[in-house]
């Protein structure tokens, strides 16, 4: 799923979101709460679908997916899936919002795709009139949330905070303001990231972290070794996350 513009997921992130999608369990949590409420409804579209987290067990549900996402490394991925799986009726497309002319869809689904809902006014505006009948937002509901224990390894390394961010009630006050009074259910759900070794988690930190040389190695390494648990198939960063679903039906 696009977390900034299409540059920002490059094909080593990609790989390693898909990577943890087998320990996401994001689609358990959400997906029977989105089909209970969309019985009837047959097109999806998913803005920011990345590699397929909602998009293909929707397929798998039978319904017919448009799969919207600007990076070329996580369509890629889509695409190598969707045709492993033999799935049929997910249509992919690698394209920014509002870069391309798109249908309309019975649902749109929305889920963990902050640069779209940072400034949301106008995004929710073109989704509330493309959608026929309902649209489902993912957001993190909690500003003071960690993120890949950013809160402990920014002062650590870089002598600084890590800045609170915004959370779903920004949308939610935004959606008030345009008249849409929508839904609101807070669910959990865990995303935790597996590597083969310390080696990958070290470069999976540094690549999301932005640094380029090795002068924090070292305690970035020691810091890891303390965090990450020992499985049978290498390491594991456990990450467990509170989000809120924003739905509501076209009035």
């Amino acid at each position: 799923m696009e977390e900034n513009q299409k540059g920002f997921w490059n094909t080593l992130k990609a790989r390693w979101y898909q990577k943890g999608l087998k320990y996401n369990t994001l689609p358990k949590v959400v997906l029977p709460l989105i089909l209970s409420k969309t019985r009837g409804c047959k097109t999806f579209l998913d803005v920011g679908a990345g590699c397929g987290t909602l998009a293909i067990p929707l397929s798998k549900a039978g319904k017919s997916v448009t799969a919207l996402d600007p990076s070329p490394a996580m369509i890629k991925l889509l695409s190598e899936e969707i045709k492993k799986k033999r799935l049929r009726n997910i249509k992919p497309v690698q394209a920014a919002w509002g870069d391309v002319e798109l249908k309309p869809h019975d649902v749109i689904i929305c889920a963990n795709v902050p640069e779209l809902l940072k400034d949301s006014i106008d995004f929710l505006k073109q989704a509330n009139t493309l959608a026929k009948k309902a649209i489902f937002l993912i957001e993190g509901a909690d500003p003071n949330a960690d993120k890949f224990y950013y809160k402990e390894l920014y002062p650590l390394l870089f002598n600084k905070p890590f800045l609170q961010r915004t959370d779903y009630l920004k949308t939610y006050i935004d959606l008030h303001e345009l008249g849409i009074f929508a839904n609101v259910e807070i669910i959990e759900y865990n995303f935790d990231q597996p590597f083969d070794d310390m080696n990958e988690a070290l470069e999976f930190w540094k690549e999301y972290m932005g640094i380029v040389t090795g002068e924090h190695d070292e305690k970035l390494r020691n810091f890891l070794e303390n965090k990450l648990e020992r499985f049978k198939e290498g390491l594991v960063a456990r990450f467990h996350k509170r989000s809120a679903v924003i739905w509501w039906w076209k009035s």
